[in-house]
């Protein structure tokens, strides 16, 4: 017999960060209106500029923590998490909107598949929910991701598989996965955390999945529409050499990492030329960050590794797709153009 409505309200917990987003509202109205709404709604208020003290009276059953300062998506998803009770915990973006039966997939998903870890939830562009904004994300060589799906029609995506990583916009984790493997990356603050979680899930043998019937609409780019580009970048390039640094296996580390920071040079060049120095300064800070930071991310390498139950060339048949170098050209050329996502990042 399958999990009752009473079950699934009872195992999932939402967790939302927000710095006072307008969408907020409509994202908790959405969950209102769906039937297998969690009864644990958690909205950590990383110091928006008005305190969300009107939340308590037009959504009762949310609670709202808030934090003097802003502490990054990381540190509000962990603070989230720490706080729920639930044992399924949906990370979800104050800028989505959740279609009715969305949570209850997502549930099903992970009853179904029990080897999955974590899975994401079918992210729609919430202009044209006709689209994709993303159905999960696969590896390449050069330590860069591609996103399958972007901007495609939905219809090329009905069925659930699995993906190398989940997009943090909407993604369900099991506690006793994250009790395992930890909780995001207290170092990241912001960007590429999804993807490094992910990452260390399939080391420790668990898998992550797509969850095709789990339709979520997501504001693409709002969120970074208020972040200046150069941190944007600076996050994502710093995150991202670590998250190899640490879930690599060491004959692959030996030449991926190189590569990878090589290619990053590449890219501040690139940012150069294009006339863009406060993108090019970001990715040599990013650089110059896990230089400094090595010892550190060596530290938090021995602990990933030590909790390794499949080996490299296991998972990357699993999680790896190709991509050309021009295609990490287009990616540069998006990101100095434009603070939204592109299909390599």
């Amino acid at each position: 017999m399958g999990p009752t409505d009473e079950d699934r309200r009872n195992s999932l917990s939402i967790v939302i960060p927000t710095a006072g987003a307008a969408d907020l509202d409509a994202c908790l109205e959405s969950l209102e209106r769906d039937s297998e709404t969690a009864a644990d709604v958690i909205v950590v208020d990383n110091a928006s500029p008005r305190p969300l003290t009107y939340l308590s009276e037009r959504h009762p059953h949310v609670r709202v923590v808030r934090n003097d300062e802003n502490v990054g998506f990381v540190g509000a998803c962990n603070q989230g998490a720490e706080m729920s009770t639930g044992e399924l915990v949906l990370f979800l973006n104050d800028d989505t909107v959740v279609e009715v039966g969305a949570l209850g997939a997502l549930v099903d998903a992970l009853v179904e598949h029990p080897a999955w870890g974590a899975c994401q939830a079918k992210l729609l562009l919430m202009e044209d929910p006709s689209r994709l904004d993303t159905a999960g994300s696969f590896l390449t060589a050069t330590g860069f991701l591609v996103h399958r799906g972007s901007h495609e029609p939905e219809t090329r995506y009905l069925r659930s598989d699995e993906v190398f990583a989940a997009k943090g916009a909407a993604f369900v984790v099991r506690r006793r996965a994250l009790k395992e493997v930890g909780v995001f990356d207290a170092d990241f603050f912001a960007y590429f955390e999804d993807s490094d979680l992910c990452w260390r899930l399939w080391v420790a043998g668990w898998e992550v999945g797509f969850a095709a019937d789990a339709r979520i609409r997501h504001r693409l780019g709002s969120t970074a529409s208020t972040v200046a580009p150069g941190v944007i970048q600076f996050h994502s390039f710093k995150n991202r050499i670590c998250s190899v640094l640490k879930n690599s296996g060491g004959s692959r580390l030996a030449w991926m990492l190189p590569l990878h920071i090589g290619l990053c040079f590449g890219v501040a060049v690139w940012f150069r030329v294009q006339g863009r120095p406060e993108l090019s300064t970001a990715v040599l800070r990013a650089i110059a960050w896990n230089g400094r930071n090595a010892r550190h991310t060596l530290r938090k390498r021995r602990v990933v590794q030590r909790k390794r139950r499949v080996s490299d060339a296991e998972i990357w048949a699993r999680i790896s797709r190709p991509t050309s170098l021009r295609s990490l050209a287009g990616y540069a050329r998006t990101t100095a153009g434009s603070t939204s996502e592109s299909r390599v990042a």
